[in-house]
């Protein structure tokens, strides 16, 4: 056999191996399932992967219809005893960032849930038109697992199949009504810039420390405090709704008047319409770059004086139900950011426990 020849069936065997390997996967797109809503993490049924209903588009402003396309803190629950589980997806933006990586931008993140106990599933992949993750399970015993999919942070998803050995069970758990949902409207931060996986999104971290669903509301640049998401925040049955967008109100185009009155106009709306329902108010978190630039250490402290004070005032009117975190208390520090601004994964983590305590404190 001369060598041309050997090498054209070695290539012939692989491909074909590769396409038995193929057909023994049973590919799940949960979109395909009729009469069912299996994605989790959204405050409106028959969205795809997307966090605001179609309507949307024409009540709010583009840009922010454009970041509502992306997945941040939506995720997929399934059970399976798969040794093996295999996502391929398509995105409809770019991949990666200068300051964030493409597995936190356009990447997915499993975990295995056993009651509160959570366990990060390590997953190879692969970026191309259409992105692959291979998540190998090697424990002693497969048994049935529960398991959460993180979607990508600044990504649209506009395609995904979750493939395991068709000889395994599999079935995807649909979003239950017991636990309210914590809805969180913010900015990049609560987005999940710049954590390198979805999974280390402060939202997220939180989500698994308090066990309780999550919907992520944070709009990168444009968490504005703007009356139609405030409209449509109320129309979410929420155990709490938290108000974290002083990092985007920081800007000279808003003056100190209009910033009172949108945190005031905020809160007084969501208690109009859901009056039993506390609210979290959130001051900034600070830049870690303080110590050297007093002009950002200033702006951010007199936002987050203005924040105290309408707080205060509500307050004084009676509102209830109404709760504050400081700067202090959420505890980023130094090395927990990738620019001053975004935290890094160690940023998020002290964000989250930041949150913790007085999140645990309302819902308990």
């Amino acid at each position: 056999m001369n060598l041309k020849l050997f090498l054209a069936m070695t290539v012939l065997f692989c491909q074909f191996s590769y396409v038995t390997a193929q057909v023994d996967l049973s590919w799940k797109n949960p979109l395909n399932i009729p009469g069912k809503n299996l994605v989790h993490g959204q405050g409106w049924p028959a969205l795809d992967y997307h966090r605001l209903p179609d309507e949307a588009e024409n009540k709010v402003r583009k840009a922010v219809w454009n970041l509502s396309r992306h997945a941040a803190g939506v995720k997929l629950r399934f059970s399976t005893n798969a040794q093996e589980i295999k996502v391929r997806y398509v995105v409809s933006g770019r991949q990666e960032m200068p300051h964030m990586p493409a597995t936190g931008v356009s990447g997915l993140d499993l975990y295995n849930r056993e009651g509160d106990r959570w366990v990060w599933v390590r997953g190879s992949y692969s970026f191309g038109d259409t992105i692959q993750y291979n998540f190998p399970l090697k424990a002693d015993n497969i048994t049935l697992k529960n398991f959460d999919l993180y979607l990508p942070l600044y990504n649209e998803v506009t395609f995904l199949e979750i493939g395991v050995d068709e000889k395994s069970d599999f079935s995807f758990i649909a979003p239950g009504n017991d636990d309210l949902p914590v809805v969180v409207y913010g900015t990049s931060i609560a987005q999940g810039g710049c954590a390198s996986r979805p999974g280390m999104a402060w939202t997220a971290i939180l989500e698994r420390m308090i066990n309780k669903p999550m919907i992520n509301l944070g709009f990168s640049g444009n968490g504005l405090l703007e009356r139609p998401l405030i409209g449509y925040m109320a129309t979410i049955n929420s155990s709490l709704y938290v108000l974290d967008c002083l990092p985007n109100l920081v800007r000279n185009t808003f003056s100190e008047e209009e910033v009172t009155k949108r945190i005031i106009d905020s809160v007084r709306e969501l208690k109009a319409k859901r009056p039993n329902t506390p609210i979290l108010m959130v001051e900034h978190a600070g830049y870690t770059d303080e110590m050297v630039n007093k002009e950002r250490k200033e702006s951010y402290q007199n936002r987050n004086e203005l924040s105290k004070a309408a707080f205060k005032k509500l307050i004084a009117e009676g509102v209830e139900e109404l709760y504050y975190l400081e700067k202090d208390e959420i505890g980023l520090s130094m090395e927990g950011t990738v620019d001053g601004t975004h935290p890094t994964d160690l940023g998020m983590d002290q964000q989250a426990r930041g949150y913790y305590s007085i999140v645990k404190e309302i819902l308990d």
